[in-house]
């Protein structure tokens, strides 16, 4: 009786497993550069109103996203709030690999600080690509 009820046990156990590791894919994401993308940085009156809106709701907090049309992808990379005037963010990085789009940006001081009491900015930045149906990487 013991020994059938551990062989039930190992099968059950192999069973499950196998069905796990089968079941499961795990797809790693390529970072060799194929090229880098063209891009425009887009301010507000650029964009889709439904990705301002968008902007918008999200900027008091650190974002990431990204926004397909029918014929253009956006990628929008914010910094939350900040309590300084003289911050800009700037894409450093964007480009394609053969399954994903990987996109690196920083935030970046552009002269004397200036600190006021009150007075908080939002930093984010937009850019606008050609279409691609990959995966998208932010670093």
């Amino acid at each position: 009786m013991k020994r059938i009820r551990r062989i039930f046990i190992m099968a059950a156990t192999a069973v499950f497993l196998f069905t796990a590791m089968t079941g499961c894919q795990f797809e790693e994401t390529e970072r060799e550069k194929i090229r880098d993308l063209d891009y425009t940085v887009c301010d507000e009156s650029k964009l889709p109103a439904e990705l301002t809106e968008l902007i918008n709701e999200k900027k008091k907090e650190p974002f990431k996203l990204t926004y397909r049309t029918r014929d253009y992808l956006y990628i929008v990379v914010g910094y939350g709030a900040q309590d300084r005037t003289d911050l800009n963010v700037v894409m450093t990085e964007l480009y394609l690999t053969e399954n994903a789009i990987f996109v690196d940006t920083k935030l970046e001081s552009v002269g004397s600080t200036t600190l006021e009491d009150n007075l908080l900015t939002y930093p984010w930045i937009a850019v606008k690509c050609e279409l691609y149906d990959v995966q998208i990487n932010f670093k």
